[in-house]
């Protein structure tokens, strides 16, 4: 207990006093009168519907998934990997993301068939769909219109479907979330399986970030144990972004999974600060996402497991952990990790460094120009 306060008190003097959005993000408001960019986006939630604010789910767990679409508007200062927040209230549409609609979708079986719908606003082709998990010390409103900033920066026609665990979004919540991440296996798994199960979904994209790395592996390594693995198939890309893995545990977790066609996807930073602290919290064991690609040690771990290990430490930041760099890497890793059906060479297992440029993409010890021409 004395280490989760240490750890927390020491979060909290690195986060500062940074605009977390609130509740109020997700109440609809009245569009601008000139044309706004918007984002159209799926939640799947085992969370708690919140009474006391339209559009938001609370951090209570619920026995079920829940389903809602979203239309966010973008402001027209956005800029890239930022989330534009405004002190105004209501939310002026002007100065920071607003929701403009909110639709609750009432059971299961109206989950799979709204994601039909927009399909021609999103610039869908009816058949890829991009999931995002969220990870540790986030409430419902960060984690949608983080969605929705990783959606207008990376325009894809893809649509958008957020798997919504029930964090508790505070610092000394680390405890409460590990055990939400346990808790949200089975709801995850139900999720991939109903994408998998319909016949209009091509190929499912599945990103997730730091503790939902973890709720991702071990809900891949449950449906490889159930039999699942018409699901597994239909998933194109699986990308973890500074996963909150214990290496250990990740080991036995890829040997379960066997080897993915093509290789799940993960982006390191030795100097992540956060999984540094969590590696603490866990008696110093080292943490998936700040592996060092350099080591031979760890090369050797992508090479007997068929992971690809992508070092993004030359990616900037928007927090002050050095936790998010997947945010302003996803462009180029969007253009890296192309889909299964082409000849990109480094749909492969192995351990490569994205270079400062974020063009390069370098094995190392050496620039791979042959990359740098096979990602433009």
């Amino acid at each position: 207990m004395l280490r989760t306060c240490v750890l927390a008190l020491s979060l909290a003097v690195l986060f500062g006093c940074a605009a977390r959005p609130g509740p109020e993000l997700l109440a609809p408001v009245a569009p601008l009168a000139q044309p706004i960019r918007q984002v159209r986006l799926h939640v799947a939630t085992n969370r708690e519907p919140d009474a006391k604010s339209p559009g938001n789910f609370s951090n209570a767990r619920s026995s079920r998934l829940s389903f809602a679409r979203y239309v966010i508007s973008v402001p027209p200062n956005h800029k890239p990997s930022a989330i534009e927040l405004s002190a105004a209230r209501p939310v002026d549409p002007a100065r920071s993301f607003a929701t403009l609609e909110f639709t609750p979708l009432p059971d299961l079986a109206a989950g799979p068939a709204s994601l039909d719908e927009n399909a021609t606003a999103q610039g869908d082709d009816g058949g890829r769909v991009f999931v995002f998990v969220h990870g540790y010390n986030t409430n419902y409103a960060e984690s949608v219109l983080r969605m929705a900033q990783l959606v207008a920066d990376n325009p894809s026609g893809d649509r958008a479907v957020l798997f919504a665990w029930p964090s508790d979004g505070s610092l000394p919540g680390y405890v409460a979330d590990k055990d939400a991440v346990t808790y949200s296996r089975d709801h995850l798994a139900q999720l991939l399986t109903m994408l998998g199960d319909d016949p209009q979904v091509r190929e499912i994209s599945l990103v997730a970030h730091s503790m939902g790395c973890w709720l991702t592996m071990e809900t891949l390594r449950q449906l490889r144990l159930s039999g699942k693995d018409a699901v597994l198939e239909r998933l194109d890309n699986v990308l973890l972004a500074a996963p909150d893995i214990d290496l250990d545990v990740f080991r036995a977790q890829a040997k379960a999974l066997d080897r993915h066609d093509p290789p799940i996807t993960v982006l390191t930073s030795p100097d992540d600060r956060a999984l540094q602290f969590s590696s603490r919290l866990g008696g110093d064991r080292e943490r998936l996402g700040g592996l060092d690609v350099h080591d031979p040690r760890i090369q050797s771990l992508a090479t007997d497991y068929g992971i690809q290990l992508i070092d993004i430490s030359s990616m900037a930041a928007t927090d002050s952990l050095n936790h998010d760099k997947f945010i302003g890497a996803a462009a180029s890793l969007k253009t890296v990790l192309a889909p299964k059906a082409s000849k990109n060479p480094f749909r492969r297992a192995g351990a490569y460094v994205l270079d400062a440029m974020a063009t390069v993409l370098e094995t190392p010890g050496r620039i791979g120009r042959a990359a740098a021409n096979a990602t433009r």
